[in-house]
């Protein structure tokens, strides 16, 4: 299951260099990490919708038959458990970077209520739902069904990347002082995570 679901990610990001087609969901993640607006948050968000809400359910489905796929429960919430760390890990990081983000998070419920509407409970829950659907289609018809899947994801993720106007104007003020590309950012964070865990080690 972990295979075919992380080839189920680098297929679309080879098929979007490509200039090819790739999912829908995944092709605007891709898309709006060459926009300069969105946060750091809402580009791993992005990621997880598109991977989590589309791909683990696919990946899961392929490798079982109805008789059997509970049996993979475990490791389907265990995957889930480590991509729902990344959210929090993040958001932690960022306030690290930028301490002004701690008072933002705590003036405003609403953008406390964003994260919690794209909670990964609800996103772990959808996909396992889609993937015990999934694997009863015909092989004949699967396409269709993973097309529609798809565009349903695909509007979860325009709600990330437009989340009203309140919230998508407080993200913009977030995003004037984030210093560096996306990749420079996520490189500084894991940087501030090594050093942390070597004190607690220390």
């Amino acid at each position: 299951m972990d295979v075919i679901f992380a080839n189920r990610y680098l297929k679309a990001y080879y098929q979007y260099q490509a200039k090819e087609k790739p999912s829908e969901c995944w092709g605007f993640a891709f898309e709006q990490a060459e926009k300069f607006w969105p946060i750091v948050v809402q580009h791993l968000l992005l990621g997880i919708n598109a991977h989590v809400n589309l791909d683990l359910g696919i990946a899961s489905a392929q490798i079982s038959t109805v008789e059997d796929i509970a049996d993979l429960k475990h490791d389907f919430d265990q995957i889930n458990a480590i991509l729902s760390n990344l959210v929090g890990g993040v958001e932690k990081c960022l306030i690290k970077i930028w301490p002004t983000l701690t008072w933002i998070l705590k003036f405003s419920g609403k953008i406390d209520n964003f994260f919690i509407d794209f909670s990964m409970e609800t996103a772990r829950n959808g996909a396992w739902k889609f993937a015990n659907e999934f694997v009863a289609v015909p092989e004949n018809e699967r396409e269709a069904c993973t097309k529609l899947r798809d565009e349903r994801i695909t509007e979860i993720a325009r709600l990330v990347s437009n989340p009203g106007y309140f919230v998508s104007a407080v993200f913009k003020f977030i995003r004037l002082f984030e210093r560096g590309t996306v990749a420079q950012k996520i490189i500084d964070m894991q940087i501030m995570e090594q050093k942390n865990m070597e004190c607690v080690v220390a």
